[in-house]
This record gives C-alpha cells, structure tokens and sequence, in this order.
C-alpha cells in the first residue's frame, strides 16, 4: 500500500481517506495503462501531471518504490506493446545515443562505488534508468505535433496544480514544509514539496517552455490566455518561495529568449540597464552584492558544500576521478558539518559537482556533452519561438544548478528528460 510523504498536516488531512485514496491510485494506474496502449500520448501526459505522486512511496520485500516509478514502467510497458502491435518502433533515430550511454556508464559505475549499494541502486534506477526509459516514449510520442501538444498542456497541468497550493499556503501557512518558513512575516511556501528552492526548480523551466509557446500562437485567443494564466499563477507562486536561484535562471531564461529571439542589441541595452539600476538602488545593491559574493547565510552554506565535495575531489586521483559514489556526498557532509549551523544536505549544490561527486568524472562529461549536443541540435534546427522557449528552460536548469540541485530529484531527473525530448 502507498503512504505519504508529505507536510504533517496535508498527511494530517489525507490520513483519513487512505484507503480510497490507495484504491483511487490502483484505478489511475489502470486507466494509464489502458491509455498507453491504445494511445501512448495520454499516458504519457497522465504522468507528467501527476509527477509529484514521486511522494507516494511504498515497498515490495526489501524493495522501496514510489508511485512515480509505477506510471513510468506501466507508461513504457504500455508504449512497448502499442509500438509493436502497431509496427512503430523507430530504428536508428533516436539523439544523444553516445552521452546517454555515458551517462548511464557513469552512474551504474559509481552505483558500486557507493557507500550503501542497496540505497544507490533505489537512486541509479529512480534518477537515471526510468527517467531515461520515459525520456524514450517522450520523444516518440514529441514527434507528433498532437502528441507534443498534449505534453506541453500537461506540463501546464501540473504547473497550475503546484502554482495554486503555493499561492493557497502564502496566505494560510497550511502544508508549508518546516515551520522555520510559516511565520506571516517571512513565510516561504513549499507546495507539495519538501523546500521552497524545490518550488522554483520545478516551476521555472516550465514558465521558460511556455513563454516561447506563447509567443508561438498568439492569434488562439483561448489558448493565449490559458498560457498566460500559467504563466503568471507559476510566476505569483516562484515570488512567493523567494528563491533567488530561481529569478536569476528564469532572468537569464528570458534574456536568452530575447538575445535569440527578438533583438540581440535591444536584450543587452535593457540587461546592462536593468543591472546598472539594481547597482545605483542602495537596498537592491546590497541584496545583490550580498549575493554574488555569497556573504549571506545561504551563500555561506553553498562555500561549506563546495569546499567539502572539492576536498574529497582533490584528495586523490580514485576520488578524482569516481567522486564518492552515489548517496555518498551525503556522508561526507554529514561527518564534517556543524549540526548548530547547517542542515544535512545530500549534494553540492552545484551541477558540475553534483554530478562529479555522485557519478565520477565520467558523468560530469556526460551531462556536459549531452547539453552541448542539446544546444547543437536546437540551433542547427529549424528554430521558432518554441525551439527557443524549450532551450530557454535548459537555460534556467543550469543558471538555477549552478547554486542548487536542479536534476537529482525523481521528479526533477524526469522534467530533465522531458525538456531533452521535446527539443
């Protein structure tokens, strides 16, 4: 049976439905299945609405799984069987086949490298395995133009479901996470998840995707304003989490947007305007300098992290060049910090020493050539405001990663994935 991670009181809440709620879930997964095999698309799109139920856990003997996983095998396996029923498997097409062979080298390596083989090969088959295994139906079901519009809704779906619990916590402190974050005066919302930056990391590339889809089909008045209301809810909702590493990938999201899109001179005047102002207003300059020199509490948590993974980095070649296994950053961080000072966090916060430390060097060559060949592939194609929107929502994964985790995080490996395929 499944049960709920979640806030104590949206469990609190919950609690009392269990057993419907089980029954409810049995049912979707059924209806999922059905969909896929008679069309992949649905499947696929029921999934990505439904990527936070990753807090649905459950077990099988020693095995932990969570509801997530169950949509993505019983969405593959669907797929599966309707591509060979129907002759559709496609042969010698897919991208990124020699990065993506790497990347799963690297992480299955490092799986015997950790600290607690049982525990890395949960995360290898949750963070890289089945997010790959969907990133394979996603992109067979993204080659239609049908299809793709049925993620992209999806993903708006899924936005709007987050955007509203967040806005409904900012103004009643129900569900927030850590009850550090409910105070009126500094509250921080969480939604469904576990921290405000999670809110951000989910919500921003999705805003990015739908501001070049907006700018795709302007004349569909009520598809317009559909986009414009996830949109601004998703926009309300990142506000209210005041996660810096968010507005600052969503920032450079949109000047990427308008660089690539509208005016190469126009971005830049309004980019160098926009920092000469935040540098002439005394409260904004402090904000910024605080920031960028990382004197504030976060900052000085992020150099702790830094410095830790570079330790064990430099220590010699074998660490070098496995880093420390995956779950292992965890331990070594747990070891060396300060209990009073700062909370036990599982990587960097950094996405090159993320994936350094978690899956070798071989990973960090991996992920870097995978997004290089991403970016070679959305240039060298037939570029719209679409094409630009999706490379715009890498473009907030890595500005937001360079100061937090933006990929090892089941729902978040999956959303990696999908932005991949629907380039």
């Amino acid at each position: 049976m499944i049960w709920f991670d979640l806030a104590w009181d949206l469990q609190h809440i919950l609690n009392p439905w269990w057993w419907q709620i089980n029954v409810m879930l049995l049912i979707v997964l059924v209806l999922v299945g059905y969909a896929g095999i008679k069309r992949p698309a649905l499947a696929v799109s029921a999934t990505i609405i439904l990527l936070p139920t990753y807090l649905f856990r459950s077990r099988l003997a020693f095995l932990p799984f969570t509801y997530l996983e169950l949509l993505i095998w019983v969405t593959c396996i669907s797929w599966l069987w309707y591509s060979v029923h129907h002759h559709s498997l496609a042969r010698g097409t897919y991208p990124y086949r020699l990065p993506i062979v790497l990347l799963i080298t690297a992480a299955t390596v490092s799986m015997f490298v950790a600290p607690n083989l049982v525990k890395a090969a949960g995360l290898w088959r949750a963070y890289f395995i089945e997010p790959m295994m969907f990133f394979v139906v996603a992109y067979n079901v993204t080659r239609n133009e049908d299809g793709r519009r049925l993620i992209l809704w999806s993903l708006g779906i899924s936005t709007l479901s987050i955007s509203l619990l967040a806005i409904f916590q900012k103004f009643t402190g129900i569900g927030i996470y850590e009850p550090s974050w409910m105070a009126p005066d500094h509250r921080r919302v969480t939604a469904i998840f576990s921290s405000p930056n999670a809110v951000g990391l989910f919500l921003g590339p999705i805003v990015a995707i739908y501001t070049g889809w907006l700018m795709t089909e302007l004349k569909n008045k009520a598809a317009t304003l559909l986009k414009l209301v996830v949109i601004a809810l998703a926009l309300i909702a990142i506000w209210f989490t005041e996660s810096t590493g968010t507005l600052l990938g969503l920032a450079a999201a949109m000047a990427f947007l308008g660089f690539f899109g509208w005016s190469k001179k126009w971005t830049t005047a309004i980019v160098l305007s926009a920092l000469i102002v935040c540098l002439a207003i005394p409260l904004t300059r402090h904000r910024v300098i605080e920031t960028v020199l990382l004197r504030d509490t976060s900052g000085q948590n992020r150099i702790f992290l830094w410095s830790t993974a570079l330790g064990h980095l430099t220590q010699n070649p074998k660490n070098f060049l496995l880093g420390a296994g995956i779950t292992g950053f965890a331990e070594l961080q747990d070891s060396a910090r300060d209990p009073l000072k700062i909370e036990p966090l599982l990587y960097p916060h950094n996405i090159i020493l993320n994936f350094w430390v978690e899956t070798g060097i071989l990973g960090v060559l991996a992920i870097t050539w995978l997004i290089a060949a991403f970016y070679k592939r959305g240039f060298f194609s037939q570029r719209n405001w679409l094409t630009l929107g999706i490379m715009a929502a890498m473009v907030t994964v890595i500005i937001h990663g360079l100061i937090d985790v933006p990929y090892f995080k089941n729902d978040l490996s999956v959303l990696f994935w999908i932005i991949i395929a629907l380039l």
